[in-house]
Order: structure tokens, then C-alpha cells, then sequence
């Protein structure tokens, strides 16, 4: 199952009681994310001005392990408060060298897919994917970086026969777009912006259609996720990498496959089939290649 975010993590904490000073502590996080979260155990208390002890107790009643495990859940509830210039400052940092960059990258992106990996239950794709087969039609909703996963499954879906219309980027029309939506279908959103209330208008609009709602997010805001029928946690990446989509463009892949794997021969054959006329209709005639 997904863990436990950070938001609901300190929720949990301020039933059971947080201290004044571990208070202090939070107050200075919250104001200051996009700061608080790249700092060291001791500059994190120095800033916030209290001691590491404080600091040490507030985590841990927050039910992390070490402070390590802390900034991590910090970071990714609070990305999208960091913009990209913040982003590559931050990767730039300790980089010497271009190699010393891909090598860092590289690292990152692998911590990313395990994160991936960690927070995404297969019983949950399962559910989806067979949710994509059923459904008179899906629709894929998504702006900015969200884009690109949802761009690449709506083309491939179709692929396996399923009805996939592919919205956004287009705000005055949003409605009309979302208009098509009837009950059963399947609405998915890869949201990676910082407009919750747009995201949440649309959630309620969908549910009044009586569709399906599923959120694919990095950023787990518990308001909207009450709003969404399924959602899944989805990081788009490391802030000092922010702009990676690597774990976004794999879930993608995963749930096709999934979509595949349980469309069994039927589909196989479809999609070999489908190869097959694509290269007939591609390849040129003799005496037309280049």
C-alpha cells in the first residue's frame, strides 16, 4: 500500500500532541519548504531555532525512521513549490563536470523508479488497467510536464482498441472537453501542476458526469485525493531533478503492459497484426528509398 504522507503523518502527530518547540519547528517548514527542505539536521534547528534533539523528537512522533527518511517525505509533499531555476541550482551544486552531471542524474533517476517502486501496489494497477478495458471510453486529462505520460498512453491504448480521448493545455475549453464524459468512463489525470483548485473543480465536475475519477500525482494533497474515486503516488522526480519524468513516462509503460498482459492472445494477436500492416503501409516501393 502507498505510505503515509507527510501532511498525514503530521496530522497524526498534532492529534497526539506536538511540543511548543517541535510546533516552532513545523511552523518554520511550512513557511519555508522550499528551503527547509534541502537543509542539514543542524542548519534545519539553527534556522528554525531550536535544537537537534527537538528536531530528532519531532520526526520520529511523525513516525519516520531517521532525518533522512523525514526530508525525503518533506521534499515530496512540498514539490511543487520548488520552480525549475531552484531545481537546477540545486543539482549544480556539488557538479564539477558534465560527467560528474550524468552520473548524478543517473542516480537520481534510479532513486526515483525505486521510490516508484516502493509506493505502487500491482493489486491497484491490476484494478486500473481492468477499469481501462471495461470502460465505453477513457479519457486523459493533463497539462505541462503530465502531458507527455498521458500524450504517450493515450496513442498506445488506442493501440490495444480502447476508446481514448486525450484533453488539456486548453483551459477555455476544459469544459466542453470534459463534456463528453459519461457514467462508466474512465477519467485519468497525471497532475503535476500547482493549480489544486482547478484540479479539484475538475474532479467534482467529473463525478457529477459519473465517471471514474483516478489521480495520478507527485505531490499527495489529501483534499484531493477525497475528491478522486482511485489515486496513485506517482513521484515525477527528485527536486534537485525535478523536470525528470522517469517515473511518470514508467507508470505509463507498466499500466500499458498491464492493459496488454491481460488483453491476452486476443490482443497479442491484435497488436501483431497491427505491426504487421504498419510496416506494409510504412516501407516504400522499389525505386522509392532515398
Amino acid at each position: 500500500m502507498v505510505d503515509r504522507n507527510w501532511a498525514e503523518r503530521l496530522s497524526d502527530a498534532r492529534i497526539l500532541g506536538l511540543t511548543k518547540r517541535e510546533s516552532d519547528l513545523i511552523e518554520y517548514i511550512s513557511s519555508q519548504p522550499q528551503e527547509a527542505a534541502f537543509l542539514r539536521q543542524s542548519e534545519l534547528s539553527s534556522k528554525a531555532g531550536v535544537s537537534k534533539p527537538v528536531v530528532i523528537s519531532c520526526f520520529r512522533r511523525m513516525g519516520y525512521a531517521d532525518y533522512q527518511e523525514f526530508l525525503e517525505g518533506l521534499q515530496g509533499f512540498y514539490a511543487g513549490q520548488i520552480d525549475s531555476a531552484q531545481a537546477s541550482s540545486v543539482a549544480f551544486k556539488d557538479v564539477t563536470s558534465v560527467a560528474g552531471l550524468v552520473s548524478q542524474a543517473l542516480k537520481v533517476e534510479a532513486a526515483t523508479l525505486e521510490t516508484l517502486e516502493r509506493h505502487l501496489d500491482p493489486i491497484e494497477v491490476e484494478a486500473l488497467a481492468r477499469a481501462l478495458i471495461e470502460a465505453p471510453s477513457v479519457c486523459l486529462y493533463a497539462e505541462g510536464s503530465g502531458f507527455l505520460p498521458a500524450h504517450y498512453l493515450s496513442q498506445r491504448l488506442r493501440r490495444c482498441g480502447l476508446s481514448v480521448a486525450l484533453i488539456g493545455g486548453d483551459r477555455p475549453h476544459v469544459l466542453d472537453d470534459l463534456a463528453q464524459v459519461r457514467p462508466r468512463d474512465v477519467f485519468l489525470t497525471f497532475f503535476y501542476t500547482q493549480d489544486g483548485p482547478l484540479m479539484a473543480d475538475i474532479l467534482d465536475f467529473v463525478k457529477t458526469r459519473g465517471a471514474i475519477s483516478v489521480l495520478v500525482t507527485g505531490t499527495p494533497d489529501p483534499e484531493l485525493y477525497r475528491r478522486a474515486d482511485h489515486h496513485l503516488f506517482v513521484p515525477r522526480g527528485q527536486w534537485n531533478f525535478k523536470n525528470s519524468l522517469a517515473a511518470p513516462m514508467a507508470f505509463a509503460q507498466i499500466l500499458l503492459l498491464t492493459v496488454e498482459y491481460l488483453g491476452g492472445p486476443e490482443l497479442q494477436t491484435r497488436l501483431k497484426d497491427l505491426e504487421s500492416t504498419r510496416k506494409r503501409f510504412g516501407s516504400p516501393k522499389k525505386g522509392e528509398e532515398s
